[in-house]
Formats: structure tokens, sequence, C-alpha cells
């Protein structure tokens, strides 16, 4: 397991990150996909411009996510076992 720390960019403005365990073999987006929801848009009508679905994370809409080391030097995509430098 390596712990890194998930970055959430909310549309609000906000910034979430949250803690998580990779284990190995694990990608960073496996972890966005079992902290956020896809819930349905209910302005969405088609050719209104609107997107059918948002990303959301504890109600609110996730524009951007990655995964960085815990100091937040470096970006981390997927556990392959080896030890960050």
């Amino acid at each position: 397991m390596k712990t890194v720390m998930m970055i959430l960019h909310l549309l609000n403005g906000d910034v979430a990150k949250v803690p998580v365990a990779l284990a190995i073999g694990e990608w960073c987006s496996d972890k966005v996909d079992e902290h956020t929801q896809f819930i349905e848009n209910p302005n969405y009508q088609d050719g209104n411009g609107e997107v059918w679905i948002h990303k959301k994370y504890k109600g609110k809409i996730v524009w951007a996510h990655y995964c960085m080391t815990k100091d937040e030097k470096h970006f981390v995509h997927y556990n392959d076992g080896k030890k960050i430098k």
C-alpha cells in the first residue's frame, strides 16, 4: 500500500485533499471512482448545452482530479510497488 493525497478541484472553487491508500496495481482514478459519484444533471435537455451527468464529491461538482505524494511534490498515477524518490 502507498498512501497518497487525492486532490479534487470542485466547481465552486474549493479544493478537497483526501488521503487514500493505493494497493499495488491500483490507479489514482480507481480511488477517485470510489470517493465520487456520477449524478444526472436535472437541467440537461437535448441540445441545451448542459452536460448530461456530473461527477460529485460530497454533493459538489468535481471538474479536475489527480493524486500526489503526501508531501505534494510528485504526481502519482499508479502504484507499481516501487518507492518514490
